[in-house]
């Protein structure tokens, strides 16, 4: 009779902490811009996001391609830095020729939020090595 091995169960821990601080950013991120407030504090979300992402890919970096959890992690931490580049460049682009409305902040926000999705699922076939 032969048993069946267990594969041993991945931690999902660091994932849903991933998922609240990019929810919790984001929605910090349009708070700042929707209460005008002064451009420092945005800034300042930017780059933490920046580092807590790059603390996390130099982390595990050697486990990304063994780990599902953590190539799932890094999918959505490159499609979250694509989005705040995006919006970034629209919203400057905006502001350059006076058109940053709170009607197209709204709309920013809304597209930016397509584009995680976009980049998050786009990249789901990617796959690691055996």
């Amino acid at each position: 009779m032969t048993k069946k091995q267990r594969t041993p169960k991945e931690s999902t821990r660091s994932a849903t902490l991933l998922k609240a601080f990019f929810g919790i950013s984001f929605i910090a991120l349009g708070l700042c811009v929707f209460n005008e407030a002064p451009l420092n504090w945005t800034l300042g979300i930017f780059t933490v996001d920046i580092l807590v992402s790059l603390a996390y890919v130099i982390i595990n970096k050697n486990r990304i391609t063994e780990s599902k959890v953590v190539h799932t992690n890094v999918r959505r931490i490159v499609a979250f830095l694509i989005m705040l580049i995006t919006m970034f460049f629209y919203a400057f682009a905006l502001w350059r020729v006076g058109q940053y409305t709170p009607m197209m902040q709204a709309t920013i926000f809304i597209g930016g939020a397509i584009v995680y999705y976009a980049v998050f699922d786009s990249t789901k076939t990617i796959s690691n090595k055996k």
